[in-house]
């Protein structure tokens, strides 16, 4: 077996740490230095947006990426059935967002969307791992809510 991805190599990127940078810096000017009621509370708002985005952000990291390295996942190995690759465009938006398939029954579905997962999200379009039926692959996931996060993907060469 080939290891293609597993969730303990996830790296936060700068592009998603400037903008609350830069509304968490604002939101402190505003509360300290502001002179007015509506730019103090408007900074109280930015600082809440905040506190809430990171309080997400680290559910999101104890519940999957911790969980993947204490070894609290289930694992599947099969063939990949009813692949629906996501489009590149076309009237909408909307079929961009996610791809699926199944193994033994199992459904996985992944997308744009991964920020809220924290697992597995390139699509086949982007060069992702998965890309066609057949496909011989080991998946380990955690089942949430929202659907089975993909945590550690492995191929059958």
């Amino acid at each position: 077996m080939e290891l293609l991805y597993e969730a303990s190599n996830f790296k936060i990127q700068i592009y998603w740490i400037v903008p609350f940078a830069i509304l968490g810096l604002y939101g402190l000017m505003a509360v300290f230095m502001g002179s007015k009621i509506f730019v103090r509370a408007t900074g109280v708002m930015a600082l809440i947006i905040c506190a809430l985005v990171l309080a997400d952000f680290c559910y999101g990291y104890v519940t999957i990426v911790n969980a993947y390295k204490n070894g609290n996942y289930q694992t599947i190995e099969g063939k990949v059935e009813n692949f629906v690759p996501a489009s590149q465009g076309g009237e909408t938006t909307e079929d961009e967002e996610a791809e699926s398939f199944n193994i033994r029954r199992q459904e996985f579905a992944y997308g744009k969307s991964f920020i809220t997962k924290f697992g597995y999200h390139r699509t086949s379009a982007n060069g992702g791992f998965i890309h066609k039926n057949g496909q011989r692959l080991k998946i380990g996931y955690i089942p949430t809510e929202n659907g089975n996060v993909i945590v550690k993907i492995e191929e059958k060469k």
